[in-house]
């Protein structure tokens, strides 16, 4: 997994928190960046960690992979 649990945690909270105004999340941690396509998908890039990116299918793939 790229993201530690806390800045999971954070970026989960985040992406609820603009379902409630209808909005996505699109956001640069450091060398990650995490956005959500119009799909539902949440993609995790690591930009320079040389790691694989995650996609997960939506928000509750994305808890349910870092266990939140």
């Amino acid at each position: 997994m790229i993201l530690s649990q806390a800045i999971a945690k954070a970026v989960y909270d985040a992406m609820c928190a603009l379902n409630n105004v209808g909005g996505t999340l699109d956001a640069r941690i450091g060398e990650i960046h995490v956005y959500e396509r119009a799909s539902g998908h949440v993609h995790v890039e690591a930009l320079a960690q040389g790691l694989s990116d995650e996609i997960h299918a939506d928000q509750a793939a994305f808890a349910a992979a870092y266990g939140l």
